[in-house]
């Protein structure tokens, strides 16, 4: 199977390339800076095009693209700068778009294929003072959602994996603006919650081990989350409690 693994240069992408390496598929990883494979920033479309044309014609095919790309950005809204609100959303949700849009004739043409995105748990259980982050994710889940209906009568299955807390770079990337007085205690106590449960994540490795089955299940679930089960079973209690309980649930745990 040829694979185009985004996000490649760490973290839960350079895990996933990596891991269906071993497993004997050929990768080719991508990232904005190059390491762990091709330089691709899924921001820029011609670029994306570029390269997948360019995967076609050394490998003779597309059969899969593992999407992990993406930059998180903490703090409250109103501190945000406008390029920050545009970073957040261009990389998690139009990077997702562009690369989609672009990779689609590609598979139908090796089809059975898969697209398979990096989401997170964020995308359903909005996180405190990460407003841009949970929202990027949502947008992206949604667009995956419906993307199905158009690529499921040519063979291909679009699947989203929703992490909760991983080990990876992205708590040590995370970009925030300089915090204002009504919000600075309240945004920093939160933020550092969310370090801390990052640090003491899951291995980006068992993420690895679930895209690998993903990509050869003869039936894999449209979308799946991974990670903690304390963080996993947020999910139901999210469908089940009222709105105002849940989020007061949420605030405890992060300190707001």
């Amino acid at each position: 199977m040829i694979v185009l693994v985004t996000g490649a240069s760490s973290g839960i992408g350079a895990a996933c390339a990596a891991r269906l390496e071993k497993a004997g598929h050929t990768v080719v990883g991508a990232s904005r800076s190059g390491k762990g494979g091709r330089v691709l920033d899924v921001r820029d479309p011609a670029a994306i095009d570029k390269l997948l044309a360019d995967v076609e014609l050394e490998f003779g095919r597309i059969d899969a693209v593992v999407n992990s790309a993406g930059v998180a950005v903490g703090g409250p809204v109103e501190d945000t700068p406008l390029e920050l609100v545009q970073a957040q959303f261009e990389t998690n949700l139009m990077g997702a778009v562009y690369l989609f849009r672009a990779a689609a004739p590609y598979l139908r043409r090796s089809a059975p294929s898969r697209m398979i995105h990096i989401s997170s748990l964020a995308a359903h259980i909005a996180l405190p003072y990460q407003a841009l982050y949970s929202a990027s994710h949502a947008g992206a889940n949604a667009f995956c959602q419906a993307l199905r209906y158009e690529m499921a009568p040519h063979g291909v299955r679009v699947i989203v994996v929703e992490p909760g807390s991983f080990r990876t770079g992205l708590t040590t990337n995370r970009r925030s603006p300089e915090l204002s007085e009504p919000y600075a205690k309240a945004a920093r106590t939160a933020l550092d919650s969310n370090d801390r449960d990052e640090l003491k994540g899951v291995d980006p490795e068992q993420l690895a081990e679930l895209v690998e089955k993903l990509l050869t299940a003869r039936n894999p679930p449209d979308r799946c989350s991974a990670g903690l089960w304390e963080e996993r079973i947020g999910l139901a209690a999210r469908r089940f409690l009222p709105e105002r309980i849940f989020r007061r649930i949420i605030g405890s745990h992060y300190g707001v």
